[in-house]
């Protein structure tokens, strides 16, 4: 079904005021004449047509121009001015609102979107309103939602308008307008288009489309919040304006989400602070929100500061971004607000994101957010990866602060993304580190002043059992996803220890799991944090590999008593203990002796196992909580970071263990390779940086190239 203005021509009634219609196109060739046809059929007659065009790239204005001539010809008494912008406006429709607001010279006025249609009985209804009620300053009536080919998708916008569930605009109403606005518009904006309003004209307009002009999307809710303040509101359940949905080109995408929210938001505080709402109205709000996909909680209401957390895409499992979540309801906790924006490259909205969060990392108190624009004024902006420590450093903030957890130059082979990374810490943040090798690596080498915090182990999780049996076994934390695991040499490592003791058991555990040649494993996969304690307590030692900053496993390892193998690389050299570890140079024949070296000797087994748990014990998690809320309270008081440079000292300082004669005998001899044979899965790739589209593109070439080497 249709809506055909051409149909059912009525007789004009002589109009007793005068109306100015104003009528905003943008690249609107296509509709622009019915609009001003459904304009010109109007019963009660306008006495000023205002045509805008905002440097449209289509023929509009040409097309314009051909039916003013015809119009003048036809209706030679009508008042008609026709403006082009030589340069578009920059897609602020309140500003061509209020450009066609200062020609109109009408007692009314109606703002008549260029791409919308109406009955034409619009304009007679809604002066019938004016003149029954004078006082009423804004009307508007119900709308029937229709597409770009006239075809009628929905004969009314009550189901948008009524958020409630009231029947309200079902019938005809007036309302003062103060409690319009309080009990109506301070939690959504009811009326679902300008093309639907008519208003008295008043000399106190200009101004205040001058104050919407700050507005991308939520400045029409804005005009009516301040505009009702003038007067009352009138409307009519009859849906008179087609309100055009376009199939094609919707602005309704997740980037431009989060700055409507935070308009939405802002609108909505407005009147909260003019106005006292009730408990009731109060949530009503939120439930506005709450429909636009974003999550907001309750416990994240602290008044100590607004931060802002620019957070990388993440998949289940990533120990960062754990670190980055827990940190953050800690701070919750700790009385700031939090918002984390995470530039998903799923293009998911913002409650799929936090699913997610949920899903894979347990309870999140900060409200979340997608893409890394940011929808508010924040007292602090945090970058927590290299990828968002530019939108940081551009941001509108005077507190900004580089969250580094480890040194990420180092993911990347030399070259353009390598480059990118180091740069990010020459951008003059202030930088928060995990542990105190970054804080020296980072602080001494650019220019980034930082402080660090250390690396802890929730000991309520990781602990010694008393009820588990210990058996001759290691255990890898396996995660081919990330190249700083050295995954290739831990494996070697691994089957140059089971070649010379057979006996002993290997766990592989933290990743998908998938088939291992030429080694005897048991692929435990992604466990929880109490099967990961169980894992410790029963395994004789914990092989934990990364090139990069260290990894928080060795410390929770210790905390179960666990005796650790780890590289003797300078990231380590920082922050491990001596007696809890033992650190080896970086290849498969000196890894490998380290872990005979503690498989063969029960009694170092024990001394390294309680000295790591002793150790462990002065560096709960909550120490670590604490020193990073610390810092974050001296940059809220304006206090300048510490900084480290030239103050870190190494916490191992024992040679590294080398290849023992035995096991590099053995390697000579043993020159089968150990392999995986399945690709990278796509949440791996995911937390590599790739996107969706790029993961099957690359699994599609990696099957083929698989299947053909397997066939040569």
């Amino acid at each position: 079904m249709k809506v055909n203005i051409y149909e059912h021509p009525r007789k004009k009634i002589k109009p007793l005021h005068k109306i100015s219609a104003i009528v905003p196109n943008y690249n609107y060739a296509d509709f622009i004449i019915e609009r001003l046809d459904s304009i010109l059929f109007q019963t009660y007659p306008v006495y000023e047509l205002i045509i805008l065009d905002d440097a449209s790239p289509d023929n509009s204005v040409e097309v314009i121009k051909q039916k003013i001539v015809k119009i003048k010809k036809d209706y030679p008494d009508l008042k008609i001015k026709f403006i082009v912008n030589k340069e578009n406006s920059g897609g602020c429709v309140f500003s061509q609102w209020q450009k066609g607001l200062k020609e109109a010279t009408g007692e009314y006025v109606w703002i008549a979107e260029a791409d919308d249609s109406c009955d034409a009985r619009f304009l007679e209804t809604a002066m019938d309103k004016f003149t029954n009620h004078p006082e009423t300053v804004l009307f508007y009536s119900d709308s029937m939602r229709i597409d770009q080919d006239d075809n009628i998708r929905s004969k009314t916008c009550a189901d948008w308008m009524d958020m409630w569930d009231s029947g309200r605009y079902a019938a005809d109403f007036y309302n003062d307008g103060k409690d319009e606005i309080k009990n109506y518009l301070s939690g959504t904006n009811p009326i679902m288009n300008v093309s639907s309003v008519v208003w008295k004209n008043d000399k106190r307009l200009p101004g205040i489309f001058e104050d919407a002009k700050k507005y991308k999307v939520a400045g029409d809710w804005y005009i009516y919040s301040r505009v009702l303040e003038l007067g009352d509101i009138a409307y009519s359940a009859k849906p008179l304006n087609y309100y055009r949905k376009h199939d094609r080109g919707s602005a309704s995408t997740v980037i431009k989400l989060n700055a409507e929210y935070g308009e939405v938001v802002e609108v909505q505080e407005k009147i909260a602070a003019k106005y006292k709402l009730t408990k009731e109205l109060l949530e009503w709000q939120k439930v506005r929100r709450r429909g636009m996909g974003f999550v907001e909680n309750e416990k994240n209401s602290g008044r100590k500061g607004h931060i802002a957390w620019l957070v990388p895409e993440f998949s289940t499992g990533s120990g960062g971004h754990r670190t980055i979540f827990t940190n953050i309801n800690r701070l919750i906790d700790h009385g700031y607000k939090c918002d984390m924006y995470v530039n998903s490259t799923r293009n998911e909205y913002p409650n799929q994101i936090y699913d997610r969060v949920v899903e894979g990392y347990g309870e999140f108190k900060g409200d979340v957010m997608s893409g890394y624009q940011l929808a508010h004024d924040y007292d602090m902006v945090i970058a927590t990866g290299w990828d968002t420590a530019k939108p940081v450093s551009e941001a509108n903030c005077d507190k900004k602060l580089y969250f580094i957890q480890d040194f990420e130059p180092w993911f990347f082979p030399m070259g353009s993304e390598y480059l990118e990374a180091e740069q990010t810490y020459d951008y003059g943040l202030g930088g928060v580190t995990i542990g105190k090798w970054l804080s020296q690596k980072v602080g001494d080498n650019y220019n980034t002043t930082t402080n660090y915090f250390n690396f802890c182990a929730d000991l309520k999780n990781y602990k010694k059992l008393k009820d588990v049996k210990k058996e001759k076994a290691i255990c890898l934390i396996f995660q081919p996803g990330k190249p700083r695991r050295c995954d290739r040499i831990a494996l070697r490592a691994l089957q140059l220890v089971q070649n010379l003791h057979p006996e002993v058991k290997i766990y592989l555990y933290g990743s998908t799991k998938r088939k291992i040649h030429n080694l005897k494993v048991e692929h435990l996969g992604v466990i929880p944090v109490d099967k990961c304690n169980k894992l410790y307590n029963k395994c004789s030692v914990g092989l934990c590999m990364s090139a990069s900053n260290p990894s928080r496993i060795p410390f929770e390892m210790m905390a179960a008593g666990l005796p650790v193998v780890e590289l003797y690389h300078e990231n380590n050299l920082y922050d491990l203990p001596e007696d809890g570890c033992l650190l080896a140079e970086p290849c498969p024949e000196a890894l490998a002796t380290a872990l005979i070296k503690i498989l063969e000797d029960e009694q170092l087994q024990k001394e390294m196992g309680a000295a790591g748990s002793k150790y462990m014990k002065d560096y709960p998690l909550e120490k670590g909580y604490q020193q990073f809320i610390e810092i974050i309270d001296r940059y809220f008081a304006g206090k300048k970071p510490k900084g480290t440079k030239g103050t870190i000292k190494k916490s191992y300082t024992r040679p590294p263990v080398v290849a023992s004669k035995e096991v590099a005998e053995t390697s000579r001899k043993l020159t089968k390779e150990v392999a995986y044979s399945d690709f990278p899965t796509a949440s791996e790739l995911v937390s590599m940086g790739f996107s969706l589209r790029a993961i099957r593109k690359f699994k599609r070439l990696a099957k083929k190239t698989y299947r053909f080497i397997r066939e040569a």
